[in-house]
């Protein structure tokens, strides 16, 4: 049967059974002959009996993404056979758990960072204050007791992240 436009060529289930393709062939929209590897990894899992069994048990409408999936499994049974499907999950399971672990990091870093801008800020407005009071006459205001105590917890937090600069 003439399924691409070009040369007539079979579908992967009947190119794998060694018979003719016919317009009957109930596989060949969703296993074409381009996938005959991915096919082969399939059968080797289910059998064509269980591919055709699981294909007619689905919703036309989901067939597409029914054997999109019975391929993906053969492929991931074929790379990894004890796990498949599931070490890849797995391995990206791993991958989210680690990267929310450096988001939970930078953001750290941010709020110390954003604690160390409003001190400069408070700083420098009792700075201001001070200079326009006294007219430079009056050495400058030292820092207030509140202000010690978030410096004494910025200090805390520098060995939990050891790159930031000590106060």
């Amino acid at each position: 049967m003439n399924r691409e436009g070009g040369n007539p060529s079979a579908c992967s289930s009947c190119k794998h059974q060694r018979k003719k393709c016919d317009q009957n062939c109930e596989l060949a929209p969703y296993f074409p002959a381009s996938r005959y590897h991915e096919f082969q990894n399939a059968h080797k899992l289910f059998g064509v009996s269980n591919i055709l069994k699981i294909m007619n048990a689905v919703e036309p409408s989901q067939r597409q993404a029914t054997a999109e999936s019975i391929l993906m499994e053969g492929n991931a049974r074929r790379s990894d056979p004890v796990n498949g499907c599931l070490g890849i999950i797995s391995n990206l399971k791993s991958q989210v758990e680690f990267y929310e672990k450096q988001l939970n990091i930078v953001n750290q870093h941010l709020a110390i960072y954003r604690g160390r801008e409003k001190l400069e800020r408070q700083n420098q407005k009792l700075e201001d204050s001070a200079n326009i009071s006294s007219f430079a006459s009056n050495p400058p205001l030292a820092p207030t007791p509140a202000q010690h105590n978030q410096i004494d917890e910025f200090k805390l937090l520098s060995p939990i992240l050891p790159n930031l600069v000590r106060l």
